[in-house]
């Protein structure tokens, strides 16, 4: 690749998001306690056996609002939380509660407000649980009438008698609550990695003749036998082929690519970037997201498989496929990729396209001995491919992307890519930590939490959620709808302690320090 120097060979920015301090409280530990009551209600974890899963877990945002609560001055005894592991267990308990409050409330044992905290429950598909529990899903698709049902007049119920409902991740028909926790999100999470892939290699500085070698994994669960179910009299094949085809572009899959494309796109469209597999092109769209989808399997072995495919060594000189940037989508396709990468023989890590920090400053920075240096990236090092038959360089000025001075990779094609993945697996933390994986994403889970909590005392002690930041109003379906959301917090090295390692949600031996 004959570039402009430092395209595809960038220092990282000014480091990504960590996750953002709690909103402003009372400092005050005389504060008298506010009033009114918090239920709980979430979907379980289920069983984990391994640290192979993403760390957003509903298991661990629960204690996190809990004690955001009790910041907020609201007693830990006026808390209760629910966990359940399908929607018909989930709608008896909801039901249940706002019965018995109701009770109270007859009875005169009882006046306190009361705020429900709600995240219904869904059925993720094997490909949605690699990005962690709190992406959004359509209850509709899934839900069992009956339970769906019990679930919506209980809301109904607990509204009409003036409670306060506050959702989480997903929506819930018919039902308009006081607010909506927009949660993780496909496009978001696509948006983001691409983000973070164009700037770590300054594509904006690439060009057609010097193009950076991009390849996106986009996981994809098979098509169901269970989605040709025949349908009534009425439908028409031709229906069902059209609701089948929008399906399939409303699915994570495909919401993902398009936040993908909506930044890597035009890089595509003028040649600054390509794939090295060719399966996207200049003339590629949104909608072509099946072309590079494919199934992960089981287990991460698919993916390297299927990146093996793609990275076919030339058979005629056995030279590496040159790759600068590998979109896996999340840590689980991740693992896959980089142990397939060290088969394939390519060797050094995310630092050598990041030169300034070194593992060692990375090694410190995280164990809090000092913190990371940003220097200019050295110039990268000559490309095999711009070299005339004697050795000597054709034009020193050229150069290919993605390499630092001084490379002793015999095969310079071999050079480790980018690798950007997505739900903090912690068994991938320590790839973070020696360069192999670039990037992960998760949800700023503290911060969330601090804002719910927020919210919830505000809806107690006022009847209104309070103003924030991090709130807006949308209209949808013709009504305002009061929505939360915080960004996606980007970790790489760089950012690593500040983002994982000292908000606790992993501990510095679970990075291997």
């Amino acid at each position: 690749m004959v570039a402009s120097t430092g395209a595809c060979g960038p220092a990282l920015g000014k480091g990504e998001p960590s996750p953002s301090a709690p909103q402003s409280q009372a400092t005050s530990t005389a504060a008298a306690e506010v009033p009114g009551q918090v239920a709980i209600f979430t979907p379980s974890d289920g069983i984990t056996l391994s640290q192979h899963t993403p760390i957003n877990k509903w298991a661990a945002l629960v204690p996190e609002i809990k004690a955001a609560l009790t910041k907020e001055h609201l007693s830990g005894k006026r808390i209760d939380t629910y966990t359940s592991g399908n929607l018909e267990d989930q709608s008896k308990e909801l039901q249940d509660y706002v019965v018995n409050r109701l009770s109270e409330r007859k009875a005169g044992k009882t006046s306190a407000p009361t705020t429900l905290v709600v995240a219904p429950m869904t059925s993720p598909d094997s490909i949605t649980r690699q990005y962690g529990d709190y992406i959004s899903k359509s209850l509709d698709a899934d839900a069992k009438d009956k339970a769906r049902t019990r679930l919506v007049s209980s809301l109904r119920l607990a509204t009409g008698a003036g409670m306060h409902v506050v959702l989480l991740a997903n929506q819930v028909p018919g039902i308009q609550p006081d607010l909506f926790v927009q949660l993780s999100d496909a496009r978001a999470i696509g948006q983001m990695q691409a983000d973070k892939l164009a700037s770590k290699l300054e594509l904006n500085k690439a060009s057609k003749d010097n193009p950076c070698r991009i390849e996106i994994l986009l996981p994809n669960r098979p098509a169901d036998a269970s989605s040709d179910e025949s349908s009534d009299d009425t439908d028409t094949e031709a229906g069902q082929a059209e609701r089948d085809k929008q399906e399939e572009q409303n699915s994570f899959p495909a919401q993902a690519f398009a936040g993908i494309w909506q930044v890597l796109g035009p890089y595509f469209k003028d040649g600054r970037a390509i794939s090295p597999s060719g399966l996207l092109k200049a003339d590629s769209t949104e909608q072509d997201w099946q072309a590079v989808a494919f199934d992960p399997g089981k287990d991460a072995s698919a993916a390297g498989k299927e990146l093996a495919t793609r990275l076919a060594m030339n058979d005629g000189s056995k030279t590496h496929t040159e790759v600068d940037g590998i979109l896996a989508m999340n840590d689980f396709i991740v693992s896959g990729v980089v142990s397939e990468l060290g088969d394939l023989g390519y060797r050094g890590s995310s630092a050598d396209v990041n030169p300034e920090i070194s593992i060692s400053g990375i090694v410190g920075s995280m164990a809090g001995r000092k913190d990371l240096h940003r220097q200019r990236v050295p110039k990268p090092a000559q490309s095999p491919t711009t070299q005339n038959q004697t050795g000597s360089q054709a034009n020193p000025s050229q150069q290919a992307p993605g390499k630092t001075q001084g490379s002793t990779h015999p095969d310079d094609r071999a050079a480790w890519p980018i690798i950007s993945g997505y739900g903090a697996y912690v068994d991938n933390i320590p790839q973070i930590v020696d360069g192999r994986q670039w990037m992960t994403g998760l949800e700023d889970r503290l911060g969330l939490a601090a804002d719910i909590a927020k919210a919830c005392v505000g809806l107690n002690s006022q009847g209104k959620v309070p103003a924030m930041d991090t709130i807006q109003t949308v209209n949808q379906d013709g009504k305002q709808l009061r929505r939360l959301s915080r960004p996606l917090v980007a970790v790489s090295a760089s950012n690593l302690k500040a983002a994982l390692i000292d908000t606790d949600y992993i501990k510095p031996a679970d990075a291997g320090l």
